[in-house]
């Protein structure tokens, strides 16, 4: 049965993650072809880009959570892929790929650049800033469905919190495994909807 995430979607009170929407990881050159493709098949890009103009235009507070790496592979997950990676010596701070248009953040919203674990929350500023700015609710947005949207949804449960995911905000590789984890799994976490829904219910608050 569908649950109805309106009444935890008081603008003042919600919080959007963009989660690595990085040229890097979804842009033309991604390595993750299947994740790319899941991506441009859902219109991730453009969905994410509306959702994005609704919350600011409601006032909602937007954090982005970028993958980054220090070439000499310090405090990198401890996931197989990373292990096998071979590590360059020394040389300068953690790198950043860019944010895919038309999903860059604006001067005044928060960007986190994490280099170690494999969601939002651990070791980054992003639970004191949702508690400054008096967020309740969660909607992670972005990449990908398998681990981080997973694993976000996870911590912000236990930090307290609801969670709201709009389904075509978000991308995952395959894409018959996307719906299988909002069938099986996030459909138990989280309040499901679609962009377009959250974006007018805030449009009606503001009236």
């Amino acid at each position: 049965m569908p649950y109805d995430p309106a009444p935890y979607l008081d603008p003042a009170r919600c919080g959007i993650v963009v989660f690595e929407c990085q040229e890097a990881v979804i842009g033309e050159n991604s390595r993750l072809k299947g994740l790319r493709a899941d991506v441009l098949q859902r219109g991730m890009i453009d969905n994410l880009a509306r959702l994005l103009d609704g919350a600011r235009e409601a006032g909602v507070f937007i954090a982005y959570c970028n993958m980054a790496f220090r070439p000499d592979g310090l405090a990198a997950p401890n996931t197989p892929r990373a292990d096998n990676m071979p590590a360059a010596p020394p040389s300068g701070p953690a790198k950043v790929s860019p944010v895919v248009p038309p999903l860059q953040p604006l001067d005044h919203e928060l960007v986190i650049e994490r280099i170690h674990g494999m969601a939002s929350f651990h070791g980054t500023p992003l639970e004191p800033a949702l508690r400054d700015r008096g967020v309740t609710t969660l909607i992670p947005t972005g990449v990908s469905a398998n681990i981080g949207i997973i694993a976000t949804t996870v911590e912000a449960l236990g930090r307290g919190l609801r969670v709201a995911i709009a389904r075509d905000c978000v991308a995952g590789d395959p894409s018959s495994y996307v719906e299988d984890i909002f069938k099986n799994t996030l459909n138990n976490l989280a309040y499901l909807t679609d962009g377009s829904t959250i974006c007018q219910i805030w449009r009606d608050a503001r009236r």
